[in-house]
């Protein structure tokens, strides 16, 4: 699963690896170490023309929902399911998004409790993972949407989690992004992940663990995670 990552690559280095020409008027990406569900995150979605960035809340909120607070989590959506699933089978159709990120977080078990571990490109570069989006609107607020797909894990991440966010070759952000794809046996062929061959892991401290702690300590390479 998915259920922390961070964004701190420079605002101006994220607009050029995903093609975009500017931010929103208002709208700032600013470093982040700890992010977590429930928080607004980065999506990249296109037009039609061109790609756009914007905010995002993370767990997706079906726009059929009565409830702006989803009654289950929905911060992950497995691909073995994501094209049938009543949250997601109309935005895995139509309304597919890219999440900017440079590293995520997986808590691993051992006899001393639960250890973080944080895994990021060997070059330390932004990438993508396959996302969704959805807009729910009601009396009193309006808000944009989004969950992370996630597969089963391999290479690297085999020790850390079963199962681990599908991340996009950069080859393949064309193609997921196509409004004028909307067969789920297409959709699905144009998941291309990265190898896990270019990712790096390490352990980080405890601290990382409380969503209030947002620095680059939760970076930091802990042998003893405290």
């Amino acid at each position: 699963m998915c259920g922390r990552f961070t964004l701190h690559t420079p605002a101006a280095e994220v607009l050029a690896a995903f093609d975009l020409d500017t931010l929103p008027t208002g709208y700032r990406l600013a470093p982040r170490y700890n992010i977590a569900p429930s928080q607004d995150i980065a999506i990249v979605r296109t037009d039609g023309a061109r790609r756009q960035i914007g905010p995002a809340r993370w767990g997706l909120v079906p726009g059929w929902s009565k409830e702006a607070r989803p009654r289950y989590a929905t911060i992950n959506a497995r691909i073995e399911s994501v094209a049938d699933k009543p949250a997601y089978r109309v935005p895995f159709r139509r309304k597919r998004c890219l999440i900017p990120a440079d590293g995520f977080f997986e808590w691993v078990a051992s006899d001393g409790g639960k250890i973080p571990y944080h895994i990021c490109r060997q070059d330390r570069r932004v990438f993508a993972f396959a996302g969704l989006w959805d807009h729910w609107s009601g009396k009193d607020e309006s808000f944009d949407s989004c969950v992370i797909i996630t597969a089963p894990s391999e290479g690297i991440m085999t020790p850390l989690h079963a199962r681990m966010p599908v991340i996009l070759e950069p080859s393949a952000w064309d193609h997921w992004l196509d409004p004028g794809v909307t067969d789920p046996a297409e959709i699905a062929a144009r998941l291309t992940p990265v190898s896990t061959g270019q990712f790096t892991a390490w352990p980080v401290s405890t601290w990382v663990n409380s969503p209030a702690h947002d620095a680059p300590r939760c970076l930091e390479s802990s042998p003893n995670t405290q």
